[in-house]
């Protein structure tokens, strides 16, 4: 890092120090009246350094006289035309930007020295004396040959650390180097927006065209940023970065940025007007490559939504009810989903699609039962699985079942062309009752096996297979009671290998749960014995097989029996083999 000072600017501004001094700038009619362009040379020249200066468009190298129409000079009269919307901003100093440059020199102004504000708010202070800053290259963004997206891309970083006093960077000269299939080329070809970062703050944007990017005589392109007023104050560390957009890209580009070699490529101001110049010379290199495209998947999670009893009353909603979890995942490269299209039973009011915590698109359901997410500008990474909840919402005296189904999926690829995944998911359905009993299963049992009909294995004894399942039994019920369950309300199966269920030989024998009905918001827990026969014939001899429950009834007092048969899936044994003796 090298910083340089002009000497006569520091004794004039040195002169200031005392007091602020108010200053006038004067009407001046006419004041530009000469084409100017790259080459031309003279007093109408100086005449245009000296307003540009005076903008904090240009700074003259150390020992550099005025007067010679130069590659800085061309940057610095774009920035202006930018600045003031001149189009085209081609950096000739031709009438219609001479006539903007009068008319901005017209009016008569008071201005002081004793503070600058930056455009986030912080100011820097006039100490009195000089600040200077550390500066070298941001650790990010770093070297990245793999860019696949186009807007507001981080190429540079630059961290400064604030020393002695408070100072505001001004401008930064930026070169730039892109190299395509066909060689070197201008920077605009691939770059139509460059914008300067304070964080999330957007300090400058700059639109790019053919003219943004000089080309000096050794045929390197460079651009000033200028008016950033990037304030950083004595004691702390910040990072200016700066981003690209960049235009559709049809093949891999090469691009590497770093200040311009030329040197004196960063001008700070402290707060007592004192210029300070820095050379940065460090480079970061990125490839942008031609985005491609994407292949995008959706299918149920690997644990699915149980179905769910809920209770509603003339008064209460369902809020937020959990209907489906269901995955993307994206392969080729990024995938962005756009809209989700989906079909409901039942009768939600509102349906929200949620990425983890944070809901991303919400609908409500239009006719007949079609609920469509849009605008949902979801990415999914590539090589990445991504994890969905549709949740509804559901209006006082809601009754019945309702559930959801995702039957179509548009998403973008990184190229930007649309397509579609049709694959359906289903959600489990959930239940609205008025008073509603939550059955869970505490812990999944195992098997026992016991000898009857004698001490050892003979053609007449059998095996005796036994099950104890732990059942926790809450009741929502609005204030009423549940009845206490009974033997006569659990049913079970035997579950084979092939999921086939059979309640042949299967009984439950016994029920042990508090001799009470249930409160509204208790918990009670049963244990439910269950009992196979292994003697019937319906049982394969040493085939391995699961218990199960298959329903469960439940009654409010005063409302009708409810069968649940429903949500049960996880009310399950291991798995034990079935000998007959």
């Amino acid at each position: 890092m090298k910083k340089i000072l002009t000497a006569a600017l520091v004794f004039a501004l040195a002169l200031s120090v005392v007091a602020p001094v108010a200053t006038s700038a004067q009407s001046m009619t006419n004041a530009f009246n000469t084409n100017l362009k790259l080459g031309a040379r003279g007093a109408d020249v100086v005449a245009l350094q000296s307003f540009l200066e005076s903008k904090g468009l240009l700074t003259m190298p150390a020992g550099v006289a005025k007067g010679f129409f130069g590659g800085l000079t061309r940057s610095a009269v774009v920035a202006y035309q930018i600045s003031k919307s001149v189009t085209p901003a081609s950096g000739f100093w031709g009438p219609l930007t001479r006539a903007t440059a009068n008319a901005d020199t017209t009016t008569t102004t008071t201005t002081t020295t004793t503070t600058t504000t930056g455009t986030t708010g912080t100011t820097v202070t006039n100490s009195g004396v000089e600040g200077v800053v550390d500066v070298k290259i941001a650790t990010t963004p770093v070297n990245d040959l793999n860019i696949r997206t186009q807007n507001d891309v981080p190429v540079y970083g630059i961290e400064f650390r604030g020393r002695i006093a408070d100072v505001a960077v001004q401008t930064v000269d930026l070169q730039v180097s892109v190299t395509g299939t066909s060689g070197a080329e201008n920077p605009a070809t691939l770059i139509n927006t460059i914008k300067v970062w304070d964080g999330s703050n957007v300090l400058a944007t700059m639109p790019v065209n053919s003219s943004t990017f000089v080309k000096d005589s050794t045929s390197r392109y460079y651009v000033r940023l200028s008016g950033l007023n990037f304030v950083v104050p004595t004691g702390t560390t910040k990072v200016l970065t700066v981003s690209f957009s960049t235009n559709s890209i049809d093949a891999t580009r090469t691009v590497v940025v770093n200040p311009y070699v030329i040197g004196n490529n960063i001008r700070t101001v402290s707060g007592n007007g004192v210029s300070s110049f820095y050379t940065l010379t460090d480079a970061r290199t990125h490839g942008f490559v031609k985005p491609g495209t994407s292949s995008l998947t959706t299918s149920a999670t690997a644990v699915v939504t149980r179905s769910q009893n809920y209770r509603v009353s003339s008064t209460t909603s369902a809020l937020n009810v959990p209907l489906l979890n269901w995955t993307a995942r994206s392969t080729e490269g990024d995938s962005k989903i756009v809209t989700v299209y989906a079909s409901t039973t039942g009768n939600p009011s509102s349906v929200v699609l949620m990425d983890g915590s944070n809901v991303i698109a919400s609908a409500n359901v239009v006719s007949p039962n079609t609920v469509i997410f849009t605008n949902v500008d979801n990415v999914v990474p590539k090589d990445t699985t991504k994890t969905y909840t549709v949740k509804a919402t559901y209006e006082a005296n809601t009754t019945g079942s309702s559930s959801v189904t995702i039957k179509k999926v548009d998403y973008e690829t990184p190229a930007g062309n649309t397509s579609s995944v049709t694959s359906t998911v289903t959600g489990a359905p959930v239940y609205f009752y008025l008073a509603v009993a939550k059955p869970a299963i505490v812990s999944n049992p195992s098997i026992v096996a016991t000898q009857i009909g004698g001490s050892s294995a003979t053609s007449t004894n059998t095996l005796k297979f036994e099950s104890e399942f732990v059942i926790d039994i809450t009741a929502d019920t609005n204030g009423a009671l549940l009845n206490k369950p009974v033997v006569s309300d659990f049913a079970a199966v035997a579950i084979n290998s092939s999921d086939v269920a059979t309640t042949t030989g299967v009984t439950v024998k016994s029920i042990s749960v508090p001799n009470q009905n249930i409160a509204d918001g208790q918990t009670v827990r049963a244990t439910v014995k269950v009992e196979l026969d292994p003697t019937n014939v319906a049982f394969t001899d040493g085939a391995a097989y699961r218990f199960g429950i298959a329903s469960i009834k439940w009654q409010a007092v005063g409302q009708s029996q409810v069968t649940q048969t429903w949500g049960l899936e996880d009310f399950l044994s291991t798995a034990a083999t079935i000998i007959k003796r």
